[in-house]
């Protein structure tokens, strides 16, 4: 196909010319279509259609199977953004639809699973990520949500196989979901909070804990000498890296990239990374370490009213108030300002927060 040919062009005569009996002559022009545009369903089938009246039985099976999983696809993909509005009945029609298409889809087995957890059914959204995990056994995504569940033990923090995949997965599409379809305001409460603390601050040396694409970093570059951003996801990395606000990046698993690095920073900010990890006493040990004296470690979790902390059927984990106060006191930190908010939103409704500054007293203060 020429630069000046237009697929839309191009499917209205491989039609008119498979209309015509012509089916020599129409499948290369629908092949031509789906080099331009991979995802065109209406020409795959014509494709299907064009190489079965050639007599060519195999590549037509193939060209109608691609054609189902197309259109399998494209209904998962209604689904999610309905689900992300709260439409559950009816991304779950979609979802439902795509299995009857394809029932091996893993992507709407997974889609269907999610909406029933959606709906508070969790022994059905078992159930479903059980079945995604016979598709695709060893899947991290998949062994985590199970124990989330219920079905498995839970672990004390996301498994740094799980975030990678997770997020590396995510990563494209990562700034404008959460800020167009859940409203998230983790980075903008952190930075209120921060500026409440500190009126003025300017030239301190951040890290960004679970920088993500550097949505946090955003903000606190403007109070920055240097701003360092660690995370485990080389997608959300690369998406950080074209920021251009970072002075370095690194991939590492929080707990372990700060205790190699002690007295480095002013100030610490984790906005929702600590949603992945049960028990932060590891991670507050070594963010006092690698605080200066005076240094604060600002982060949210998801609020939780029970004790201590516990992973959650969403795969994240939610914390008391009390404990955190108490295991970053057992480290060294005093909570300067702490508070409920909303985090973002799911499936339509207001997740639950808590946005949390621990300061690490000064040498003259012990």
């Amino acid at each position: 196909m020429t630069a000046n040919q237009d697929p839309a062009k191009l499917f209205a005569d491989a039609e008119a010319r498979a209309a015509a009996g012509r089916a020599a002559e129409a499948a290369p022009l629908y092949r031509q279509v789906l080099v331009a545009v991979p995802g065109h369903l209406a020409a795959r089938r014509g494709l299907a259609r064009a190489l079965a009246a050639l007599g060519r039985d195999d590549e037509a099976r193939a060209a109608e199977d691609e054609a189902v999983r197309l259109d399998a696809a494209n209904l998962c993909t209604v689904g999610r953004a309905a689900m992300v509005h709260g439409k559950l009945d009816a991304a779950m029609s979609c979802f439902e639809r795509a299995l009857a298409l394809k029932p091996d889809l893993p992507d709407a087995v997974w889609d269907l699973a999610e909406a029933w957890y959606g709906k508070g059914k969790t022994a059905r959204a078992l159930e479903g990520f059980r079945r995604f995990l016979a598709l695709r056994p060893g899947n991290a995504e998949a062994l985590h949500t199970v124990a989330a569940l219920g079905g498995a033990p839970p672990p004390d923090r996301a498994s740094e196989a799980y975030l990678s995949s997770l997020f590396d997965r995510y990563a494209g599409d990562f700034d404008r979901s959460l800020i167009e379809d859940l409203d998230y305001r983790a980075p903008e409460l952190l930075f209120e909070a921060v500026s409440a603390a500190l009126p003025g601050a300017a030239a301190l040396d951040v890290v960004d804990l679970g920088c993500g694409t550097g949505l946090a970093g955003v903000r606190f570059r403007a109070i920055a000498l240097s701003l360092v951003g660690v995370d485990v996801s080389s997608g959300m990395l690369d998406r950080a890296r074209a920021r251009g606000i970072y002075d370095a990046l690194e991939r590492a698993e929080l707990a372990a990239f700060l205790a190699a690095r002690p007295g480095l920073f002013d100030l610490a900010v984790a906005a929702d990374s600590f949603c992945y990890i049960g028990d932060l006493v590891p991670v507050f040990r070594a963010a006092a370490g690698a605080l200066r004296p005076g240094g604060i470690l600002a982060f949210t979790v998801e609020w939780r009213r029970g004790r201590g902390w516990k992973l959650t059927g969403s795969g994240r984990y939610a914390h008391n108030p009390a404990w955190l106060r108490r295991a970053a006191s057992e480290s060294g930190f005093v909570e300067l300002s702490g508070r409920e908010a909303t985090l973002r939103l799911e499936y339509g409704k207001p997740v639950a927060g808590y946005v949390s500054l621990m300061r690490r007293p000064s040498t003259r203060e012990g």
